[in-house]
């Protein structure tokens, strides 16, 4: 086929070539991925603030706030590393406040992870030991675990349009 002839294809084939880039780019299985993780990631957020509120409290409910909370929060980040699989950051072209720093620096993303992780499990020992000034010291303990991979590696912008 001459050049001359395949003119009239070649916009037809740059769209569908663009098409395709964008069903590879956000494909479905990312978008419910990166939001199961966002869910994950509100419960563990949601429990902490729930035990930091509670702790506030005189005569804090350790039964039905504390502790089931605090299971909660060790449950969610044992399994926090597993939540960020290559592909499903800003590339997958789903919205998500991860910053590409996670999957360029994997090695300090792990092990501030695993810092989280173990600070989710003690936080867990020391709500079923039912001392309400070692636990707020744990919840320190967990939030700065927490606080130094936010620091590094969730956008900024999450702050200000989380803001409340």
């Amino acid at each position: 086929m001459s050049p001359i002839r395949l003119l009239p294809i070649l916009p037809i084939a740059a769209g569908l070539v663009l098409a395709a880039t964008a069903i590879v780019r956000a494909a479905p299985g990312d978008s419910a991925l990166i939001k199961s993780r966002q869910d994950k990631l509100r419960d563990l957020g949601g429990a902490f603030k729930a035990i930091d509120d509670e702790l506030k409290k005189r005569t804090p409910d350790w039964d039905n706030i504390i502790l089931p909370n605090a299971q909660t929060v060790q449950s969610r980040s044992s399994y926090l590393p597993t939540w960020f699989p290559k592909g499903s950051g800003p590339e997958s072209g789903v919205k998500t406040y991860a910053l590409p720093a996670i999957w360029q620096k994997t090695d300090d993303f792990t092990k501030l992870s695993k810092t989280a992780q173990s600070e989710g499990a003690k936080l867990n020992q020391v709500a079923a030991g039912r001392d309400q000034n070692a636990l707020k010291a744990q919840t320190i303990a967990l939030g700065k675990a927490c606080k130094a991979c936010h620091d590094a590696y969730r956008s900024p912008d999450y702050e200000k349009e989380n803001d409340q």
